[in-house]
Parts: structure tokens; C-alpha cells; sequence
């Protein structure tokens, strides 16, 4: 997990054009994901309900979908 944890701070910290909707929805996914793994509940609750709103928010068929999977 320790290097899950890292791929995503590096993705997150990597330069890139402000606003890109694409890396920040894969960013939450990942988040959500991770915090599952790691067992901890609030931050779960906190990054699949961001996840939800932005999916939403941007259209994402399918990323709305996989957030609306996740308990």
C-alpha cells in the first residue's frame, strides 16, 4: 500500500494544466480506493461522497456509476 500511497502523491503533485477534470475524477477513485484498503471508514465516506459529486458534476458515465457501486 505504501507504494500505492506514493504513485498517488506523485500523480497528485505532478505538474499539469489547472482544471483537468480527467486526473482529479482518477485521483478521487484512487483516494476512495486506498482509503478502503487502509479500513478507514471516515475517509472513505469523505473521498466517494467527492468522488460521487464530481462524477456527477462532470457527466462521467462511467465513473458515475462505479461511485454510485461503492457502499
Amino acid at each position: 500500500m505504501a507504494e500505492a500511497e506514493a504513485a498517488i502523491e506523485r500523480l497528485a503533485a505532478a505538474r499539469t494544466e489547472e482544471g483537468l477534470a480527467i486526473r482529479e475524477i482518477w485521483l478521487l477513485r484512487l483516494r476512495v480506493l486506498l482509503a478502503r484498503a487502509h479500513g478507514d471508514a471516515a475517509a472513505y465516506a469523505h473521498f466517494r461522497d467527492r468522488y460521487r459529486a464530481v462524477a456527477t458534476s462532470l457527466g462521467f458515465e462511467g465513473h458515475i456509476r462505479w461511485a454510485e457501486a461503492m457502499p
